[in-house]
Order: C-alpha cells, then structure tokens, then sequence
C-alpha cells in the first residue's frame, strides 16, 4: 500500500503503535513486571494456563516479551525478539501467528503451559492459506472483524483530535509566554532608552562642568606663568615661535598665490596662442598644453581618493588567474595605467605589459619606477597599433570617465587589436550599490556616469566579444545584517554589495 508521496506504507505497524498508544493510555496500571527476587527468570504470573485473550491485550514488543515470558517462561532473546517484531511489522504474522509458533516450538512444548482459545483462530490462519477456500476464509474474516475495526477507527479519530487539541493548547499557552515576554523585553527597552537619555543629559552636563574648570585651570595657569620670570621667559619664547610660525604660514600663502597666478598666466597666454597663432601645428600644442593644467590637481586628487598604492595592488591580484589561466606572459597593454600599481604587479610576475596614460604627474611617477609607459590617448594610440597584434587590454576606471560615443569607438578598437583569443579586462564603480551609485561615484569629478554591469556587459558583447563573466569585488560581507528575510537580503545588496565590478571577456 502506498502513501500520498509514493513510499511503502506499513498499515500492521501504524495499527500496533496505535493500538500500544491507546492501550497504554486506557490500562496506565496493567504492565508486566519484571521477575522479582526468588522468582524464576521466565515466570509470567505464576499460573501453567491462560487464555489467548491474555496475552493478545498487549501490543509491539511488549506483546512478543510477555509471550515469550508466558508461553516460553523465560525473556527473549535479542534475536528471537528482532525477528518476531520483523515478522509482525511486515504483515506476514499477526500475533495469533506468533502464540502459535512459540506454543508449538519444542521449547514451548516443553514448558507445558495451557493456552486456552488458541486452535480456533490457528485453524482459521490456516484455512486461510489455503488456495481457493482460503480467499473465502479471509473475506469472512475480514466482513467479521470490521465492526471492530471501526471501532478501533474511532478510537484513532478521537485520539488524533485529543492530540491536536492538546497541541493548540500548548500553541496558545507558548504564544501567551511569548506576548508577555515580548512585553517585558519592550518594558526593558523603553526602561533603558530612558535611563540612556538621563545619563546622555548627565554626560552633558559633565561636560559643561569639565568646560568651566578647564577654563578657570588655564586662567589660573596663566596667572601662574606671568607671576614668575621663567614663565615670562616662557612665554616670550611662545610668542617667538608663534610669529616664525605666523611667517612661514604667510610666506606659505604668498607661494600658493604666486603659483595661482602663474597658472592663471599660463592658461591666459595658452588661450591667447590658441587664438592669435597662425600656425596651426602651434594651436594645436596650445591646446594640448592647456589640456595638461590640471594633471597635478588630479594626481593629489587620486593620491588621496583612490587609496594606498599597496592596497590597490592587493585587491588587482584577483585578475592574475585569469591571465596565468590563458597563458597570458606578454603582449599587454594597460590602458589609463594612472600610478602604474598594476603594470608593477605584472612586473612581478614576470609578465610583459606596457602603459599609456595622459597624466604627466602619472607618467613621470611611472617612469622614474622604472615601467614601460607613454604619454598617449588610449583611443589615438590603439588606432595606430596593427590588428590582431596584443594578448590582453586591461583599463581600470577608465570607462566611467569617457563620453558613450568615446567608449564604443574604444571597444571597437580593443576587439580590433586584440589576437583572436584575446583578453580584455574591465574595472568600474558598481552603481547597484546605493552608496556608490548615490554618493562616492560623484566624489571624482570627471566622472561622467556609472554603468551597470548588465550594460557594460551588453556593449562588450555588441562589440564581437565572448566569455563575458562579470566579478563582484570587495562585498561588504562583515556589516551585512544576519537573517535569511526578503527585506533583509534586499537591504544588504543594496548598501553593503560590491563597491566595484570587474568584466573578463574573450575574443573569439
């Protein structure tokens, strides 16, 4: 017989639990002792003859036990036990099937206990076994025993309502425990957040006593160094220092207005060239010069926004597999490479790579690291290279900063030089975090606007790339608030997701 999920379902073991459970609430007091001191080991009750109504009250292995103990007079052994409780559990045997083995066994000859009522139902079982007789026999038997088993139906019926009566009681009495709890831990709270608030109006007005006597210690310090010649000594000396320090701060100044200055001559005689030269060649160098006024204005800007030189480095090695992976070791080429942290992480994995970039600062600070770098466009300089001729394009940045119709002109460039197998790497800030997207992208002021990753993932792929992956870096996974809740999980992609995404894709 089958279940509703398609497992076996035991109906004689399902009968015997129930019948167990219910026997043992309705007879509490009727069990079977063990012998005491001075009794046989296989002593029932005493008595050589009982009635097979005696022993069929019992149910599971409670009834094996006490036939055994009965019919055998003495406890089961673990493996008679195990096989009789298989036997039972199967279907196979009922318990009238089992008195009758135990009774007929030599052991239980031997005993010479009465079993009264036992041949009936024996001969019965057996006729029930025969071929055609025996369906008869059974069918009988069943239409005889099914007022009892209605009977024992409703037993069942009213048990499983009991039970889930008693259930929703316990729900109930736990769901009341919990209310007052809640209300108790509410109490505490409201308890706490006031008691929070007076020692927040204690600590104030600490402070403002604090304020005052530090005052009165410093006026009394001070009366204190004016009333002695060292002091005044002291104090001379004080005064000394703080108008050398008042000198160098306006010597300071005066430097960054000259400097102002000198910018503002520069980009006035630039924009003067540009208008008044004749030579085209000569505005075109005015232009490029002017274009360069702000390079050290953007490198203190990157010196102090993008992070310590160490730190970024770390958090580039995450690239290094990809590259290691497709046998990558020369033919790079870093497009806005900037301070130069991952041409000297290729560096030191022994892989060929050179840089371009139109920062001067940035150039010079490459240089002199002793890195291959030039001072070019990205888009100019890919424009002069043959097709077909480099390993990898790697820009980290860099996309954010240029116009739409600039980034699609570079994508088609970078798939033109790339080798067929060919690898292109991509960093930008990750708009779906709300802090980045909202507020930290705009801290750059060249920024233009962030891409999400699905859009920069369609234009590589419009561009004739392959392989597109996409790599969430660097979660905020340790601020992450705890709980698997729709609302929870939406809140912890939203402000503690990816600050940054990397794009890996292949030339085909």
């Amino acid at each position: 017989m089958l279940n509703d999920s398609g497992t076996d379902l035991d109906v004689q073991r399902l009968m015997h639990e129930i019948r167990a459970n219910v026997a043992s609430r309705h007879r509490p007091a009727e069990h079977v002792h063990s012998p005491s001191p001075g009794q046989s080991n296989g002593s029932f009750n005493g008595n050589n003859r009982y009635h097979v109504n005696d022993l069929l009250r019992f149910h599971g292995d409670e009834f094996v036990r006490n036939a055994y103990r009965a019919l055998l007079r003495r406890e089961p052994d673990e493996a008679g036990l195990a096989k009789h409780l298989e036997l039972l559990a199967s279907g196979r045997f009922n318990k009238i099937d089992v008195l009758a083995s135990l009774h007929s066994s030599p052991e239980g000859r031997n005993s010479q206990v009465k079993l009264d009522g036992l041949s009936f139902p024996v001969a019965v079982r057996r006729m029930g076994r025969l071929p055609v007789v025996g369906y008869v026999v059974r069918v009988a038997v069943a239409v005889a025993r099914l007022p009892h088993l209605i009977q024992h139906q409703n037993r069942f019926e009213f048990y499983t309502w009991s039970q889930q009566r008693s259930i929703s009681a316990h729900q109930d009495q736990h769901y009341t425990e919990f209310r007052e709890t809640l209300q108790q831990i509410s109490a505490q709270i409201l308890e706490t957040t006031q008691r929070a608030a007076e020692q927040q109006q204690a600590n104030e007005l600490f402070v403002r006593h604090y304020e005052e006597l530090a005052a009165k210690h410093e006026e009394f310090e001070k009366r204190l160094l004016d009333s002695t010649e060292a002091t005044q000594e002291l104090t001379e000396q004080h005064q000394q220092l703080r108008e050398d320090l008042k000198s160098i701060l306006l010597r300071q100044q005066k430097a960054d207005t000259e400097l102002l200055m000198q910018e503002r001559r520069v980009t006035l005689l630039l924009e003067e060239l540009k208008r008044t030269a004749a030579s085209p060649s000569l505005k075109e160098a005015a232009k490029e010069e002017e274009e360069h006024l702000l390079d050290a204005l953007y490198a203190s800007f990157e010196d102090r926004f993008r992070g310590p030189r160490e730190e970024v480095r770390r958090r580039l090695e995450v690239y290094l597999p990809s590259l290691k992976e497709a046998g990558i070791n020369s033919g790079v080429v870093d497009i806005g490479c900037g301070r130069g942290e991952w041409l000297q992480l290729l560096a030191s994995e022994g892989i060929e790579a050179r840089g371009v970039d139109r920062n001067r600062v940035f150039i010079e600070e490459c240089l002199g690291a002793g890195l291959n770098v030039i001072e070019a466009d990205a888009l100019i300089h890919l424009q002069s290279l043959p097709a077909d001729s480099l390993n990898a394009v790697t820009t980290f940045h860099l996309v954010e900063h240029l116009p739409f119709e600039t980034l699609i002109r570079l994508l088609k460039e970078i798939v033109r030089t790339l080798k067929p197998g060919g690898m292109l790497i991509v960093e930008t800030p990750n708009p779906e975090n709300f802090i980045v997207g909202s507020c930290s992208f705009y801290a750059d002021p060249t920024h233009r606007n962030p891409i999400p990753s699905q859009t920069l993932q369609f234009l590589l792929e419009s561009s004739g790339l392959r392989d597109v992956s996409v790599l969430k870096l660097r979660p905020w996974d340790e601020a992450k608030l705890p709980g698997d809740g729709e609302l929870i999980k939406r809140f912890n992609e939203y402000f503690y997701s990816a600050p940054d995404y990397g794009i890996i894709a292949r030339k085909p």
